[in-house]
């Protein structure tokens, strides 16, 4: 069995999504997570909480071993600290529970920390961190680490000073299992075939997935992630070599005509992104597989789509 080794390098960013009570995640407006994306924390540290288990060691009368059964030893859960650089109010309401306060506007610029227990929070927190293989040469894009917890719960707010020195906060939660996850409400692979979710769905008994992804972290955002523009994404039928993609707008968000976003192609090539129900095409010169980023210039919010060419 071959394998990929690497090593992760430097923190680059990370995703907090909005549960519901059974761990489902939250979807907002055309079925968009509730989620924000940030690369405002100092570390994220995962700490193993251990069932040492019980040792069975049962003598005779005369002192011989009787029974012998070792303690077998497990993770109950992680327990996770976000140490945060920047305050994101919406980030921080996700995590803990606690109420955001608006202004005027109805923009958050704040958070109410209260004493109520919090049992109806809960989020899953995806981190991406760099890795120690560069592009450059062969490497056609760099990789990136992935690391996700399903679910966490009991989100606090934790010890933070002000001084004379830039402040930081602590996030605090408990990692625990969440097979609601399932495969996720997102794409975080870029496989030969395109774009895809987890290949397997989180079990009963997973606590945290691990992996290397070639497709690249979300753009970080102030608050909650806006939903991008999207549409479908196909062969042009009108090319009969099969190597011009077409995107077909089927949401553009609202605001003065024209909503500016943009198509990236994967290639060094880019398209203003088109009214909703119209469409823009690219052709491709070599064949491959192509990330296609779907990019709101106002807010920065993506998505992620892919062509293989010539299309199959």
């Amino acid at each position: 069995m071959s394998a990929v080794c690497d090593t992760p390098v430097k923190g680059k960013m990370l995703r907090a999504t909005k549960l519901g009570a059974c761990g489902d995640p939250i979807l907002g407006a055309g079925g968009w997570p509730v989620h924000v994306t940030s690369k405002g924390f100092v570390s994220v540290e995962y700490a193993a909480e251990v069932d040492d288990g019980e040792e069975i060691d049962q003598k005779d009368a005369n002192g011989d071993s009787l029974v012998y059964e070792p303690a077998r030893r497990r993770i109950k859960l992680y327990n996770v600290t976000v140490t945060c650089g920047r305050v994101d109010p919406e980030l921080y309401t996700l995590f803990t529970g606690q109420p955001v306060v608006l202004d005027e506007d109805g923009s958050a610029t704040g958070l109410r920390v209260t004493s109520k227990v919090n049992l109806d929070s809960a989020v899953a927190l995806e981190l991406w961190s760099g890795t120690a293989q560069k592009k450059c040469g062969t490497v056609a894009r760099p990789r990136y680490g992935y690391f996700l917890l399903p679910q966490l719960i009991d989100g606090m707010i934790g010890d933070f000073t002000v001084e004379n020195g830039a402040a930081t906060f602590t996030l605090t939660g408990k990692a625990i299992e969440n097979p609601a996850w399932e495969t996720g409400p997102y794409d975080v692979y870029l496989r030969s075939t395109g774009v895809a979710p987890l290949m397997d769905p989180m079990g009963d008994a997973d606590l945290l997935h691990m992996d290397w992804t070639y497709l690249p972290p979300p753009p970080p955002t102030c608050g909650l992630t806006p939903r991008p523009p999207d549409g479908a994404l196909a062969a042009d039928a009108t090319d009969a070599t099969d190597m011009t993609a077409e995107f077909t707008a089927a949401y553009v968000p609202a605001g003065p005509p024209p909503h500016a976003y943009t198509v990236d192609w994967g290639d060094g090539a880019s398209s203003a992104g088109p009214a909703e129900t119209e469409s823009v095409s690219h052709q491709y010169a070599t064949a491959g597989t192509y990330l296609i980023t779907v990019a709101d210039t106002v807010t920065g919010a993506q998505r992620f789509k892919s062509f293989v060419a010539p299309a199959a």
